[in-house]
């Protein structure tokens, strides 16, 4: 082995934070190992991606973007969207959350690149989604969420 692919080697880190759950998971295999600075930004990636998800939801996939739709659908057209759990308002922790996924895209692999993007992407219509549910416009539900569509009333 030359002595540059040993200090490479050496200077890989193992990343620090596991996913909670599947949804949530941006690096398939856990054991890969990363340059630092990208393994510390696939690591705060991570621990947002796991903010996202809860495990044992009891309404629909346990992420924050469904429970922006089902606090608008309960809020009701014309309405404020309902908080359902210690006062806690998604729609606005989802767009915290897109402005943090944003901010580690620069600096994540290409494998976790299309898993952020294709989150933000549910945020954004999940976002549209509850936006169009106040404003009466015949919401669409997104084709993720369609499995529990009948929590949202529908």
């Amino acid at each position: 082995m030359t002595p540059d692919k040993h200090q490479n080697q050496e200077n890989l880190r193992k990343l620090k934070v596991s996913a909670t759950t599947p949804e949530a998971k941006l690096i398939e295999n856990p054991e890969t190992r990363f340059p630092r600075e990208e393994a510390k930004a696939i690591d705060k990636a991570q621990q947002v991606m796991n903010d996202l998800y809860r495990e044992q939801a009891e309404y629909g996939d346990g992420s924050c973007a469904f429970m922006a739709m089902k606090e608008q659908f309960e809020g009701g057209v014309g309405n404020e969207p309902k908080s359902l759990k210690k006062n806690t308002l998604h729609e606005r922790k989802c767009r915290e959350y897109i402005k943090g996924l944003k901010k580690h895209l620069p600096h994540v692999p290409p494998e976790a690149t299309q898993i952020i993007q294709n989150e933000i992407q549910k945020i954004e219509q999940a976002l549209q989604c509850a936006e169009d549910s106040k404003n009466d416009n015949d919401p669409k539900i997104p084709a993720w969420a369609k499995p529990w569509k009948y929590q949202l009333g529908k």
